[in-house]
C-alpha cells in the first residue's frame, strides 16, 4: 500500500512539474485555428491539383488533334501555306507538353 502511495506522489509531483505555462490565454484557439487553416489550404491545393491535371488533359488533347489537322490543311494565312505551320508548332507543342507534365508531376510528389 505504501508503494502505491509513493508511487501516485511520485507521478503527481512528475507531472506538476511537466505543466506547460502559455504565453497567452488564447493560445490553444490561435493553435486550433492554423491546424483548420493549413487543413483548407492543402484542399485547395489538392482541387487545384485536379483542375490542373484536367485542363493539362484538355489542352494535350487539343493540341494532338491541331497537330494532326494542321497538315491536311489546304489553305494560307498571309500568302504562306498552313501545312509549313506543321514543324514549329510540333516543337513548340512537344516543348510546352514535357516541360507542363514534369512541373505537374513534381508538384503533384511534393504535395503527396
Amino acid at each position: 500500500m505504501k508503494e502505491r502511495n509513493t508511487d501516485e506522489t511520485f507521478f503527481r509531483e512528475i507531472m506538476s512539474k511537466s505543466r506547460l505555462d502559455v504565453p497567452f490565454p488564447d493560445f490553444d484557439d490561435n493553435v486550433m485555428r492554423l491546424i483548420e487553416k493549413r487543413l483548407l489550404k492543402k484542399g485547395s491545393i489538392s482541387r487545384d491539383i485536379k483542375l490542373s491535371w484536367a485542363f493539362f488533359v484538355i489542352g494535350s488533347t487539343f493540341g494532338i488533334i491541331v497537330s494532326i489537322i494542321l497538315p491536311k490543311l489546304q489553305e494560307s494565312v498571309l500568302g504562306i501555306p498552313l501545312d509549313k505551320f506543321t514543324i514549329p508548332f510540333l516543337i513548340i507543342f512537344s516543348f510546352l507538353f514535357v516541360t507542363q507534365i514534369d512541373s505537374l508531376i513534381n508538384f503533384y510528389k511534393k504535395k503527396t
